[in-house]
């Protein structure tokens, strides 16, 4: 299992006007998320992309629990429990500055071949990059 805090600070332009963290953010927070866990592990989307692998999410689920306000500080946990196949499962909790628990999440990406558009093996070397993480 992999796990990584992510921190988020709510900007105004992400709220409604119940001063609530639209839901439609949530979707974002994940990808900021799984973007800076690849990040820290030294790789990213845009090296995978020129490896000629695609990450279309394929699902995504979420439950609301307490809202997040404008410039709340937020910390996105999100975990890899599994190594990938040709489907790659992360979870996600979303806490504020209190520790206060707002938001669980699940996002599903599948590994496609930006060629063919069929999907495929995650690459051995990414493999072998989230292992060394464990």
């Amino acid at each position: 299992m992999i796990t990584r805090d992510i921190q988020i600070r709510v900007r105004y332009k992400e709220t409604d006007a119940m001063g609530f963290v639209h839901h439609s953010n949530y979707v974002n927070y994940y990808e900021v998320a799984r973007t800076e866990m690849l990040r820290e592990f030294g790789t990213s989307y845009k090296e995978l992309e020129d490896e000629g692998v695609m990450l279309p999410v394929m699902e995504v689920s979420m439950k609301y629990l307490r809202p997040a306000h404008y410039d709340d500080l937020l910390t996105v946990r999100i975990t890899l429990s599994q190594l990938p196949t040709v489907r790659m499962v992360f979870d996600h909790e979303v806490y504020n500055q209190n520790g206060e628990l707002l938001n669980t999440g699940r996002v599903v990406l599948a590994f496609m071949n930006s060629v063919t558009r069929h999907a495929c093996r995650a690459p051995r070397w990414f493999i072998d990059l989230l292992a060394s993480h464990i």
